[in-house]
């Protein structure tokens, strides 16, 4: 009768080796499927995010140069990946922002600076192109009022 309680007691005490390494191999698996679906929503993030970044910066230029009745010049820098912006009268640098590493601007754009005037027009109308990881962002700057428009391609 010892031996028989003996064994119920051995049989139910856990898993085996085996049983445990399937659990991990099944839960590995399904991590590594979740990982790989959340790639293209992180690059997705990325790029939003970037547009989001440009058109906060444009419109702050615009406020800044409308509330301090000053001429505003945006100088986009092909070679070095950055643009910024400096008041014409103080001099000061208003915004200067590097682009992220998975970005740059297209050298063949038509639009290098934009001038943001205190009455909120600006001086140039045309097209910048900027290539973030596989696709394109294009900013078009349209004439009178300032206007502006983010675009992905």
């Amino acid at each position: 009768m010892d031996q028989v309680m003996l064994r119920s007691v051995l049989r139910n005490n856990g898993y085996t080796l085996i049983e445990a390494l399937i659990v991990v191999l099944i839960f590995t698996t399904l991590l590594s499927w979740s990982f790989f679906s959340l790639s293209p929503l992180k690059d997705h993030i990325e790029k939003k995010a970037f547009i989001a970044s440009i058109q906060s910066d444009l419109y702050y230029l615009q406020s800044y140069s409308s509330n301090y009745q000053a001429t505003v010049k945006l100088t986009f820098y092909p070679n070095n990946n950055m643009y910024s912006a400096k008041d014409m009268e103080s001099g000061e640098v208003v915004t200067s922002r590097e682009l992220p590493t998975y970005t740059s601007i297209v050298h063949n754009s038509s639009l290098k600076e934009v001038t943001f005037y205190p009455n909120g027009n600006t001086n140039k109308f045309g097209s910048l192109y900027l290539q973030v990881k596989d696709s394109f962002i294009k900013l078009t700057m349209q004439i009178g009022q300032g206007r502006f428009d983010v675009q992905e391609l």
